[in-house]
């Protein structure tokens, strides 16, 4: 996107003097000025709400032997007090092959005292800091690194100064790598730091925030690491690629850049350098140039010359790159004595100057009369306009354009009607109101603006639309505007107000432009195509309260009808809209589905509209599907003048329309004195979605009511084929009174829908479903050893994170906190690189070492491991370990329990009873009868059912992994719903009897 020259551009070639006069009057700090910074979307702003972008240095690696030491007080202060640095970069080398036992890994306290004399001189000097784990493979580092930040976020953490950027520049490995290392980093500092600013770097030398941005993290306060050289011209592409992060709504932070190659080698390129900071100074990224050292060759990126150390710096001994960047620097947030201004402007040139310098308060007023324009200038993506504002508001304070007199407003009178903007705005937070604007190509077009008003505006003799959103303008509001005689010269394109672009413009602008709320507008006559146009890609459109004419429409280019709603959640209600006469309008409001796989066609409503139709009722319909295959359009409550169907012509319509307000609407759903209510009803028995093994039995009950009326009848189906309808008030299927007993029995291993309808006296019908999962009869292995001591070592477990554990037996640790066990066991190497848990509670905390905890062997034979003082109750003491078709195992030594650690939703079957703990009292000779059924299993509830076949039951006996006898019941019948509620969740053994056959089987309680 073109915006004009920025501002730090002009301010780079002012005189000395003058930058150094409004830095010595400025009194107040960086980060007194801004306070703690918080993402917003895809921008950073400050406490204020202000965009914030700030520039410094990085240091260098702090391990690094081959510089000289900048790590220190005195280098802060003179950044501050001569280069207008608002930012340093701490890069703390972590462990390089290079370093001689330097970095962090092995020097842990020499690099964290070097490190926090810069950070205490920063916070001093009231800049921001930036406090980088530099490394390229972070992730082998994941217990030190949650360990340090964690320990940097206690000490730090109140200060708004502080920002921690976890990984440096992954090169090879993958987002997902990236990911898992950054969200236990992430949880260490946020319980000790809930708010400060996390940076993470990204794949292939943190340069794919596209992808990152695609899957990204889930914290309130995270952006993304962007590294570039400018004389590496491949890097060029990188703001294509910023921009599509951007796009996906994530803030970028340039932690890194070069005026040189990157390889650190080559001579600085001015001019793309230039063209970058524009890319970053538009955008309102932060950034840190790389690097404040006095390195010899290749190092040409090195900002003081070679060998000069730190009286080079205070001397102005620097490279060609540092005096370019110092320049940068010094200019990048030149601070000004004023504050917000006021102008009174009768001229356009006052109108234009004031737009380009606004800043967050201005208030631009405008004298009534016609400001007759005789030429443009450029505006957003270099399209012709008459006016043009780039600045940003923000929430306190918006950017106000307005006339003097809102009952006498000023009119903006351009040109022509075939080329040029009458106003572009690609700021947030303008207010634009009380003024009147003719002539142009369109009239006013927001490109990328958010939290904007337009209000009380006159939009007239246009051509092609009034008004226009686009390229991802967002949370704006029109209101109580006036828009009249559009399309003079394309009418097919002469929409009153247009929302987002065409699906074949989505390359160019962005599609997302949402929750825009148009209000009490009118809107006609002679808006020659749809008063308003919603397009796909859009949601949470909100068309109100306003009043329509389709006298002018065209007809041209589809355009016969109000309004078109291509989008996903558009709200049109307490609309008027008037046929006036128009031969041409055919259908109220259009709703289409346009393909595009996204926000399209989808979840639109339509309610609380008058529509006065003359002698055309029988002709226009209320809505009308246009195209695609729209799903879940509502239409109700919308008065016809005259009195007349919604849907007066058989187009197809009907079947794809709702008539009656959804759960998802924008207003409650109010019941209407004297209509009918529908049912409600719900599974009583099972109340969940489900899973049984093969041969189950399966019984259902459903609960039904009507609050003012009653049940008709109650259907159940399995995969939409009817099982039967229950005409009676006891709803239940499979049961014993039910006439086949078997009617939901004998599926096969897969996945089946249980839907249940209910329909009421007056027709009105619910439903609601769950989902059996039937699978095959498992055999239960002999033990929950798994095969222990193994005879071979442990396979790898390369960065493997597991969600889920079973504690199978009895004795062992609970881990109902756990939120994520990871291992990280790379065989060859005969690394143990992680070993830890994060819990969703903080107890003991937020995230577990357990790596310093253990002593272990698992490369060899017999892998084993040794926990100690792990604050875990029940946890420590000695396991074999092994793995489980992928799954991580650990076997108590000593007691009777085996921790296994899975990404399944369901237990594994075993059968926990050791041959030296068995009870003889239980040995049974077990013939794995088909006869004998238990389930559910595992429990989900205080009961279970036990079924046989071809014989009665004789007794049930529950039994303890020790061999303790829990519950013990005779019984004579068929079918014998057990009572468990008085044992705990756990592993159980249960022995079925019958009258011909026996079951030994394994089940679990949750």
């Amino acid at each position: 996107m073109k915006k004009k020259q920025p501002l730090f551009k002009k301010l780079m070639y002012l005189p000395l003097l003058l930058t150094l006069f409004s830095l010595n009057v400025i009194a107040q700090s960086p980060v007194e000025r801004h306070g703690r910074l918080q993402v917003n979307g895809n921008r950073i702003l400050n406490a204020s709400g202000e965009i914030t972008s700030l520039a410094g240095n990085s240091l260098f690696w702090s391990n690094a032997g081959d510089t000289s030491d900048y790590y220190n007080a005195e280098t802060i202060d003179f950044l501050v007090e001569n280069w207008n640095s608002s930012l340093i970069r701490i890069a703390m080398g972590v462990k390089e092959n290079w370093d001689g036992g330097t970095g962090y890994i092995d020097s842990p306290q020499a690099q964290e005292t070097k490190i926090r004399k810069v950070i205490d001189a920063a916070i001093a000097n009231g800049i921001y800091v930036i406090i980088d784990w530099h490394t390229h493979e972070a992730e082998l580092y994941t217990d030190e690194a949650v360990a340090f930040f964690t320990r940097m976020a206690n000490l730090y953490g109140d200060t708004p100064n502080v920002m921690y950027e976890i990984y440096n520049e992954p090169i090879n490995q993958s987002w997902p790598v990236i990911k898992n290392y950054a969200e236990q980093v992430i949880a260490g500092i946020r319980s000790k730091d809930p708010d400060n600013l996390i940076i993470v770097g990204t794949s292939n030398y943190s340069q794919e925030v596209d992808v990152a941005s695609r899957n990204p993290i889930i914290d309130n306060n995270v952006a993304y690491t962007l590294h570039f050289y400018a004389a590496y011209r491949p890097h060029d592409n990188l703001r294509n690629v910023a921009q599509t992060a951007l796009d996906n709504n994530v803030a970028l932070f340039v932690t890194e850049w070069g005026t040189i190659l990157n390889t650190g080698q080559g001579a600085p390129d001015l001019q793309n350098t230039t063209t970058w900071m524009s890319f970053l100074k538009d955008k309102g990224i932060s950034h840190a140039n790389w690097s404040l050292s006095d390195k010899a060759f290749p190092e040409t990126g090195s900002i003081v010359q070679a060998g000069q150390g730190i009286s080079g710096l205070l001397n102005d001994q620097l490279t060609t790159s540092g005096q370019i960047v110092k320049n940068i620097i010094q200019n990048w947030d030149t601070p000004t004595t004023t504050g917000p201004t006021t102008s009174q402007c009768n001229t356009i040139e006052c109108i234009r100057n004031a737009m380009e310098t606004a800043q967050a308060g201005d208030e631009i007023i405008i004298a009534s009369g016609t400001y007759n324009f005789e030429d443009k200038i450029k505006g957003a993506f270099n399209h012709n306009v008459y006016l043009y504002g780039s600045a940003n508001g923000n929430s306190a304070n918006p950017i106000i354009l307005r006339g003097a007199n809102a009952a006498n407003p000023p009119v903006f009178n351009g040109l022509d009607y075939t080329d040029g903007y009458l106003i572009s705005i690609e700021g947030d937070y303008w207010a634009i109101k009380d003024i009147a604007f003719t002539t142009g190509s369109k009239g006013i077009v927001l490109d990328n603006s958010n939290h904007s008003t337009l209000q009380n505006l006159i939009v007239h003799d246009i051509g092609e639309e009034a008004i226009h959103l686009r390229d991802g303008s967002s949370y704006n509001i029109v209101t109580s505007c006036n828009i009249y005689n559009t399309g003079r010269t394309q009418p097919g394109f002469g929409e009153g107000l247009y929302v987002g672009s065409d699906k074949a413009q989505h390359d160019t602008y962005q599609s997302a432009c949402n929750d825009n709320t148009i209000e009490n507008c009118v809107i006609g006559p002679n808006v020659t195509a749809e008063g308003v146009d919603i397009k796909e890609g859009t949601m949470n459109t909100i068309i109100r309260n306003c009043i329509f004419s389709a006298e002018g429409i065209s007809g041209i280019n589809s355009a016969d009808a109000f309004i078109n709603l291509k989008g996903a959640y558009g709200f049109v209600y307490g609309n008027t809209f008037n046929v006036d006469g128009s031969s041409v309008i055919n259908t109220g409001i259009d709703f289409l589905d346009r393909g595009t796989g996204f926000n399209t066609g989808y979840r639109n409503a339509i309610f609380n509209n008058t529509f006065n139709l003359g002698n055309r009722a029988s002709e226009i319909s209320t809505a009308r599907k246009k195209q695609g295959s729209p799903e879940q359009t509502h239409v109700w409550d919308n008065i016809r003048n005259p009195s007349s169907l919604d849907f007066p012509i058989s187009d197809g319509t009907e079947n794809v329309v709702t008539p009656s307000c959804p759960v998802w609407n924008i207003e409650p759903c109010i019941p209407v004195a004297g209509t009918n209510e529908a049912p409600t009803l719900s599974f009583q028995s099972p109340v969940n979605d489900i899973t049984l093994v093969e041969g189950y039995n399966l019984q259902i009950e459903v609960i039904a009511n009507d609050t003012d009326g009653t049940i008709d009848n109650v259907k159940l189906f399995i995969d939409n084929n009817l099982v039967r309808q229950i005409n009676v008030t006891t709803y239940k299927w499979g049961h014993s009174e039910s006439p086949n007993t078997e009617e939901l029995n004998g599926l096969l291993e897969g996945t089946y829908i249980f839907k249940a309808v209910a329909t009421d006296n007056e027709g009105a019908s619910s439903e609601t479903q769950f989902t059996l999962t039937v699978i095959a009869e498992q055999n239960p292995s002999e033990s929950c050893n798994f095969n222990t001591p193994s005879q071979n070592g442990l396979e790898n477990f390369n960065a493997k994170q597991f969600s889920n554990v079973y504690v199978l037996g009895t004795g062992g640790p609970s881990l109902s906190n756990l939120r994520t066990f990871t291992i990280n066991w790379i065989s060859e190497y005969n690394g143990l690189y992680q070993f830890s848990i994060l819990t969703d509670n903080g107890i003991p905390d937020y995230y577990i070492n357990l790596k310093p905890k253990i002593t272990f062997q698992f490369q060899n034979a017999n892998p084993e491991l040794s926990i100690s003082n792990s604050l875990i109750p029940n946890l420590d003491g000695d396991y074999w370990v092994t793995s489980d078709n992928g799954n991580f195992v650990m076997v108590s030594k000593t007691n009777n329990f085996t921790l296994y650690f899975s990404n399944d939703t369901t237990a594994p079957t075993c059968n926990m009873m050791r041959s030296t703990q068995r009870n003889e009292t239980i040995k049974i000779n077990d013939d794995s009868s088909i006869n004998l059924k238990l389930f559910p299993n595992p429990a989900v509830d205080d009961h279970i059912f036990i079924s046989a076949k071809n014989e009665n039951l004789v007794s049930v006996k529950v039994y303890d992994l020790q061999g303790k006898l829990l519950l013990d019941q005779n019984e004579d019948s068929t079918l014998l719903k057990l009572n468990i509620s008085k044992i705990t969740s756990g592993t159980y053994v249960i022995i079925i009897t019958g009258t011909k056959s026996k079951k030994h089987s394994l089940f679990v309680k949750k």
